[in-house]
């Protein structure tokens, strides 16, 4: 016990998807944990109705936590009663034999096809050059619907409290964090708390070099003589039509959401929080309409709606993720990792148990804090 506060075994700083997923993990364990956020569970960078899920990843080793996460996915379905990853498949341009080695490596069903067949795997697609990758594992996250299914798992867990610092006192007896109305201990501490990561984590001399940006996320109405048709997320490395790009539907709504891929497609955001001056979200929406027009005729230019959401980068790319790691205290962050939720969250409990970092995070985090940049 300390000053108003209570000693549990594990703290879970951050209710995002990782958090929850992380807590839920732990109570199926018997682990006596809580999880503490500011903002209502999935408030922050896990907001949102929809999200991709792919098993193609640059990281062969990102590929097999992909596997792994899909059969994670599925169970949260059995147990939910509800699915939380749609049908729709993948279609890729843009990619070669090359691009696949990790889904070969790991048995992933997949194909090439000519691009005349466009039609089969996405109607509203314009006439492409090169054949198109189909992934039909890969499909929708119902994102909302899993934060959902995951806050109700571990409810009466999650402490409604912004956490101010992270320490671990010189005499030890475990780590010291606070709050506004009290002081707590744990045995251990899992930080996974987005854009707060490396503030919290500093208290333990993690150097955490996340990169935090804005990126605009417009959603199209599908024209309704492709309604029913297929419809799969999709991503576009060909640079054929002038941008590249991701999507996804948004459910069942009839809605696509879109989003550029690229070195400057995210607006970095300043130490202090704000947009550089002088810079605006509109130039990215009008680009990523600018090639609705030119690729995707089967949906209407106009947007319906736009997600601005924070993005969190470490130096490798959009798909680097890291976790860092030290007696009592560990810390993972980085970029597209909702999709890795299921398998994340068991890595995570397993190191808290053991205080000793999960060898699969080690190795598929290699290289995160200083690769190149890297593709979507």
């Amino acid at each position: 016990m300390t000053t108003l506060g209570r000693a549990i075994d594990v703290a879970v700083i951050g209710a995002g998807v990782l958090g929850l997923a992380t807590t839920d993990a732990l109570v199926r364990r018997g682990v006596d944990v809580l999880c503490f956020d500011g903002r209502p569970p999935g408030q922050a960078q896990s907001g949102g109705l929809t999200r991709t899920f792919r098993h193609r990843h640059d990281n062969d080793l990102v590929v097999q936590l992909a596997v792994e996460a899909r059969e994670g996915f599925r169970q949260w379905e059995r147990r939910s009663g509800r699915r939380m990853v749609g049908q729709e498949g993948a279609v890729y341009a843009g990619m070669t034999d090359s691009d696949v080695k990790g889904l070969v490596a790991h048995g992933v069903p997949h194909s090439f096809v000519p691009a005349e067949r466009h039609r089969e795997f996405f109607g509203p697609l314009a006439p492409v050059d090169g054949p198109l990758l189909i992934d039909p594992g890969a499909g929708a996250i119902r994102a909302r619907r899993v934060i959902d299914a995951l806050s109700g798992w571990v409810r009466d867990r999650i402490v409604p409290a912004e956490v101010h610092a992270v320490t671990i006192p010189v005499a030890g007896r475990g780590v010291e964090f606070h709050t506004a109305d009290a002081i707590h201990r744990a045995r251990h501490v899992v930080i996974v708390a987005g854009t707060a990561t490396p503030r919290i984590a500093a208290g333990v001399e993690f150097d955490v070099p996340l990169q935090v940006a804005l990126h605009a996320r417009p959603h199209y109405e599908v024209r309704d003589e492709h309604r029913g048709g297929p419809l799969p997320c999709w991503v576009d490395r060909s640079g054929r039509y002038g941008e590249t790009v991701y999507g996804s539907p948004i459910g069942s709504t009839g809605r696509y959401v879109l989003g550029l891929i690229g070195d400057d497609v995210d607006i970095p955001l300043t130490p202090a929080g704000a947009l550089p001056p002088g810079r605006s979200m509109d130039e990215h929406v009008r680009r990523v309409g600018d090639y609705v027009r030119r690729a995707l005729p089967g949906l209407d230019p106009r947007p319906v709606g736009v997600r601005v959401c924070t993005m969190t980068k470490l130096p490798a790319g959009s798909d680097a993720f890291h976790a860092w790691h030290t007696p009592g205290v560990t810390a993972l962050t980085g970029h597209n990792l909702f999709k890795l939720a299921p398998v994340l969250g068991e890595l995570l409990a397993e190191t808290a148990l053991t205080d000793r970092l999960a060898a699969d995070l080690a190795r598929a985090g290699a290289g995160a804090l200083d690769a190149p940049a890297g593709v979507r």
